[in-house]
């Protein structure tokens, strides 16, 4: 029986304007399971029903948390905007979750925009507020490099959910649940529409390179100990491990990096996984731009130099000797 039946017979009927439940839009293979899983948390919190749309079999969702399973076949994301948002339309979700990617992010915020609401895309963590029937989602922003709290107030609320969020889905193999009626989904075989998308071959695509500020990775130099031969070999070390080039002011002055490239306080202050500094001094005002670096090699041939008091490996000696050497080892 129809869940929804179910209810009017119980004598719970809701209005055509009333928002409910939990589901799960699995539109990139059957990638919902741990979905699935937590939203079977939630819903049992809230009372309500989880459902799933998608291509995972039916017996498989439904011992994963599903109670009733809505099969889904689509060919491209505009028709599956358009036979999510027909079949949204009478069935009024409360919470609407995706397994995150570039297709799902997509179908996700169009899908908000033609229902009147709102998407938090990329989550990696949600919180429900029982006492709000509200969400609070923690997302990136400004491509990483700041992490907010967000919450959607209006129904339904849209999320996309990074893959790998939760842990290892677990199954419930005495679950019971419902398979929708195909003939009454427009969600199976839901007709084609013209793709506004057409590929035109390839193209030849250079990414922009990453901010000094968001690098994993930083390579620096100073002018102690360097000399042009031993800057271009510290460019192909940045080039070979994936690190970002920069200097100190000094390299500024000998002309070998840009204004936009100085590491410090009067430059860019920078907080990478590994900073590699090579003939840097490294007074206060270095340091204070590198404070949130997590590991420091420095290089320098004067051992009282103040780099080598917070570095994390110090190395005494001329760049220029140490340099190619290090190239050879990678």
């Amino acid at each position: 029986m129809d869940l929804y039946n179910l209810e009017a017979l119980m004598g719970d009927t809701a209005s055509t304007e009333d928002y409910r439940d939990l589901w799960i839009v699995d539109v990139d293979g059957a990638r919902g399971a741990s979905l699935l899983n937590e939203a079977r948390r939630m819903a049992d919190s809230l009372g309500a029903y989880v459902h799933y749309i998608g291509a995972m079999d039916s017996d498989e969702a439904i011992a994963f948390g599903a109670d009733r399973v809505h099969p889904l076949s689509v060919d491209s994301s505009d028709a599956a905007v358009s036979a999510l948002a027909s079949f949204f339309e009478s069935h009024k979700p409360e919470f609407v979750f995706f397994t995150a990617g570039y297709y799902a992010n997509e179908i996700a915020n169009r899908l908000a925009g033609k229902m009147n609401s709102s998407a938090i895309t990329d989550c990696i963590a949600l919180r429900l507020d029982e006492s709000t029937r509200e969400i609070i989602a923690l997302h990136p922003v400004y491509d990483g490099a700041y992490y907010l709290d967000s919450a959607i107030t209006t129904k339904p609320q849209i999320f996309t959910v990074r893959d790998g969020v939760y842990p290892e889905a677990m199954k419930d193999k005495g679950r019971s649940g419902e398979v929708g009626a195909i003939h009454e989904s427009p969600l199976l075989d839901a007709p084609s529409t013209p793709d506004r998308v057409r590929a035109l071959g390839k193209v030849e695509y250079e990414s922009a390179a990453t901010p000094l500020r968001k690098a994993a990775k930083v390579i620096a130099v100073g002018r102690k100990g360097n000399d042009e031969a031993s800057v271009g070999v510290a460019r192909e070390i940045a080039q070979k491990i994936g690190a970002a080039f920069a200097g100190d002011r000094s390299a500024f002055d000998a002309g070998w990096i840009d204004h936009d490239h100085i590491v410090g306080i009067i430059g860019t202050e920078i907080a990478p996984d590994v900073y590699i500094a090579a003939g840097i001094w490294g007074d206060t005002l270095h340091r204070a731009g590198v404070e949130g670096a997590k590991y420091v090699i420095a290089i320098h041939p004067d051992k009282r130099a103040p780099i080598f008091q917070y570095a994390d490996a110090c190395i005494v000696g001329e760049p220029k000797e140490v340099l190619p050497k290090l190239m050879k080892l990678l």
